[in-house]
């Protein structure tokens, strides 16, 4: 009898047990289902003031934008910057999109193959007013799959996965697109490089000031176009304003400051045009020049005299007719 009721009490046990497992499974199951398909993060963007960029070593040291009443800068040790137009926008609307579609992992020791390690990730912290954090992800490892047949009409396309995780947090989660792409690069990627930005059909005049007495004018006048007093070659001119429209620099100068008028300077007008002037200042390598803008006063670029600086500044025999 008293045999009997011991296993009586151990099958309750037993069974008592493996409801408790199957319960912890399910509910474990459910707290990770909960998590596919719906974003990580939920936050309004407008209490957003700081956004801190620790890239993997291979992208330099941390830098961070900052909110300043409507307008936001870009910070690396003692260099302050505009950031690029669209950086804001893509960052918050990039960490907010985030949307896990599966769970690649739970534990740390996926870390590096995903690289989602502190060294190789790059992490991204939004922080709201006196510092409070918003959010902190870290972003790692990318792969992509191309899809389709090259025999089809459109060929091949690339789906990307990027894979996450919340800082401080072992779950691992893939995530359809290029998030990792989008949060690549160093503090200068992020850097507003606009040198000019215009549309060329507003252009009606351009003074280049040339050492020496190699200055002069070219101008639209009388439905042609002028270099000096000389007939310009009408493509010739318009090809030069074209390639004008949209320039960038590349390398910046963030030490360089001027103690010399320019050397050579170039100035736009026409249409609803203003600040777009060009200045060259030059170095003690002669092959070397630094080159600023009107639209970006405070930032300079390096160039080569066969490069940038050939492009932006042509000899008046440049535009006349033969």
């Amino acid at each position: 009898m008293s045999k009997r009721f011991d296993n009586k009490r151990l099958l309750f046990i037993l069974a008592g047990l493996v409801l408790v497992l199957i319960l912890t499974m399910v509910f474990k199951t459910n707290q990770q289902r909960s998590a596919i398909g719906s974003k990580l993060f939920d936050i309004d963007t407008a209490a957003v003031q700081k956004i801190v960029f620790i890239p993997g070593k291979t992208a330099g040291e941390s830098f961070e934008f900052v909110k300043d009443g409507s307008k936001w800068t870009i910070n690396q040790g003692n260099v302050t910057a505009k950031p690029k137009s669209n950086a804001i926008g893509n960052i918050l609307s990039g960490i907010l999109e985030i949307k896990p579609q599966s769970l690649a992992a739970v534990d740390r020791s996926a870390f590096q193959e995903y690289e989602l390690t502190d060294s190789l990730a790059t992490r991204v912290r939004l922080l709201g007013k006196n510092e409070k954090i918003l959010a902190d992800v870290m972003i790692g490892k990318f792969t992509y799959r191309q899809t389709g047949s090259p025999y089809q009409y459109g060929g091949n396309s690339i789906v990307g996965t990027s894979y996450v995780r919340i800082s401080g947090e072992n779950k691992i989660y893939a995530v359809d697109g290029f998030l990792t792409l989008t949060f690549s690069g160093a503090f200068n990627d992020w850097r507003d490089n606009s040198l000019l930005d215009f549309k060329k059909e507003d252009v009606t005049r351009i003074t280049f000031n040339y050492p020496a007495d190699s200055s002069f004018v070219l101008e639209f006048r009388n439905s042609a176009w002028f270099a000096g007093n000389h007939p310009a070659d009408s493509l010739i001119t318009l090809n030069y304003i074209n390639s004008l429209s949209n320039i960038r620099g590349e390398n910046f100068m963030d030490d360089f400051r001027p103690d010399t008028a320019p050397a050579y300077q170039l100035s736009i007008e026409g249409n609803n045009l203003t600040n777009l002037s060009v200045k060259c200042y030059n170095l003690e390598d002669q092959d070397e020049c630094v080159i600023t803008s009107g639209i970006n006063p405070e930032t300079y670029y390096k160039s080569k005299r066969e490069s940038l600086f050939k492009d932006l500044f042509k000899p008046v025999s440049y535009f006349r007719k033969p």
